[in-house]
C-alpha cells in the first residue's frame, strides 16, 4: 500500500497497527485517506457491542449506578458516586462505555466528570466561564458523540433565566492533547431557550430538546460544524403558554429520537410514543411507534432511554422504586398514526429487574462495557 509520497507501508502490517488502536481513533483515521478507510472498513470491523441497562439513581449526597445483564435482567455490577459539593450527583449520559456525570449543590457549585467505570479513569472538565453569569452551570446538559469525528462533547443548554436565550455551550473532548474550552454556540434557532420538564437526550450524533413552548424540537449536531435546527415536533404536542403544562418528553427509542406523550384516562394512563423517521428542520417526518397503557397511574416508562434491544423499561414509585422491562415483539400494531390500534399494556408479561427501598431521581440508560482510555481535555 502507497500512498502519494510513494511511502509504502504492507497492508498487513497497517491492519495490524490499526487492530491495535481504540475504536474511536480507528473512525478518525478513516478520514486521511481513502487507502486508510478502505483498510480501516475492510479488515478492521467494529466488534458488535451488546449494550446493558443502567439505572442511575440520584440522591442525596450519594448516587448509585446499577447495570443489568442484558439476557437475564440481574443485578451485575453497581457503583457509588458521592457528591463533592454537598449537592446531588446526577448522570448526564452515556457513550460507548464512558459516563458523564455532573455534581451540583443548589447553589452555583458543580462539578462535571468523565469517567470509565470499568478502568476507574475520571477526568474533570473545565467549570463554565464565569463570563456566562451566575446560572451558567444549571440549565440542561447532554453527553454526545459523533460516529464520523469520533470526539465526545458535552453540551450545556443554559437556563431559561440566563443573559442570551440564543446560545448554547459546548465542550469537546479530543485526543490531541488540546486544551479543551467552552464554547458558545449561537443560532436564531436557539430562540425561545429550553422546556426542563422535556428533558434532554443525545442520539446518533445529535442532541436534542424542546423550546420553552414545548412545541418544537432543537437540534445540535455534535460534528464539527455543530450545526442547529428547530423542528415541530409530532402530533399530539402544542405550544404552552406555562412551563409545568409540557408533560411529554424526549428519549430514545431503538437508538432513534423519540418523544413521550402521557394521556391521562380515569385510572390508567396511556403513553403514545413517537419517533423521528427522517430528517430536521420542517422536513421532519413523525410516526407513532407504541402505544402504551398501564392500569395503574404510579408506572411511567423510563427517559432517557425507553427501550432495550426488544424491551421497553417503565418503572414505578408506588411501592419503593421498582424497574420493569416488558418484551415488545417488533413494533406492534401502532406503526404510524394509527390511533384506533390497541394500547401493549405494560403489566401484562412485565418482569421486575430492580426493586429499592430508596428515594431518589431514577433514569435508565444504556451502556457497554470498555477499556479503552478516556479522551483527553488537555491543559
Amino acid at each position: 500500500m502507497a500512498d502519494k509520497e510513494g511511502f509504502s507501508v504492507p497492508t498487513d502490517a497497517l491492519t495490524e497497527i490499526f487492530l491495535r488502536l481504540p475504536t474511536s481513533a480507528r473512525r478518525r483515521f478513516r478520514l486521511v485517506c481513502k487507502l486508510w478507510r478502505d483498510a480501516i472498513d475492510e479488515r478492521t470491523p467494529e466488534r458488535q457491542v451488546q449494550t446493558k441497562i443502567l439505572a442511575f439513581i440520584s440522591h442525596g449526597q450519594s448516587s448509585r449506578a446499577i447495570v443489568f445483564d442484558d439476557k437475564d435482567g440481574h443485578r451485575r455490577q453497581e457503583w457509588a458516586y458521592n457528591s463533592t459539593t454537598r449537592g446531588v450527583v446526577e448522570m448526564v449520559g452515556t457513550c460507548n462505555g464512558l459516563i458523564c456525570l455532573h455534581d451540583a449543590d443548589a447553589g452555583d457549585r458543580s462539578v462535571i466528570t468523565v469517567a470509565n467505570p470499568i478502568t476507574g479513569e475520571a477526568v474533570a472538565l473545565p467549570p463554565p466561564p464565569a463570563a456566562w453569569g451566575s446560572l451558567r452551570r444549571r440549565g440542561l446538559y447532554a453527553f454526545g458523540y459523533h460516529p464520523t469525528t469520533g470526539r465526545y462533547k458535552v453540551v450545556h443548554v443554559p437556563s431559561r433565566l440566563a443573559r442570551r436565550q440564543d446560545a448554547v455551550h459546548v465542550l469537546t473532548l479530543c485526543d490531541d492533547g488540546s486544551p479543551a474550552a467552552w464554547r458558545e454556540v449561537v443560532s436564531p434557532a436557539l430562540s425561545g431557550s429550553h422546556n426542563p420538564l422535556c428533558g434532554i437526550v443525545s442520539v446518533d450524533g445529535s442532541v436534542y430538546w424542546f423550546t420553552s413552548g414545548a412545541d418544537r424540537v432543537v437540534a445540535l449536531d455534535v460534528g464539527d460544524d455543530e450545526r442547529v435546527t428547530s423542528f415541530l415536533g409530532p402530533p399530539g404536542v402544542h405550544p404552552v403558554e406555562r412551563m409545568p403544562e409540557a408533560s411529554w418528553k424526549v428519549t430514545s427509542v431503538h437508538a432513534r429520537l423519540g418523544v413521550v406523550i402521557p394521556r391521562c384516562e380515569m385510572a390508567a394512563m396511556t403513553m403514545e410514543v413517537w419517533v423521528l423517521d427522517a430528517g430536521g428542520g420542517e422536513a421532519a417526518r413523525w410516526s407513532r411507534m407504541y402505544c402504551l397503557r398501564d392500569n395503574r397511574s404510579s408506572r411511567i416508562v423510563t427517559s432517557p432511554h425507553l427501550t432495550h434491544g426488544e424491551y421497553v423499561l417503565s418503572a414505578s414509585w408506588d411501592d419503593g422504586k421498582r424497574l420493569y422491562r416488558r418484551k415488545v415483539c417488533g413494533t406492534g400494531a401502532t406503526n404510524g398514526d394509527d390511533r384506533s390500534a390497541a394500547p401493549l399494556q405494560l403489566s401484562e408479561g412485565a418482569e421486575v429487574i430492580m426493586s429499592e427501598e430508596t428515594e431518589g431521581w431514577l433514569r435508565t440508560f444504556a451502556y457497554a462495557e470498555t477499556r479503552e482510555p478516556l479522551p483527553s481535555v488537555g491543559r
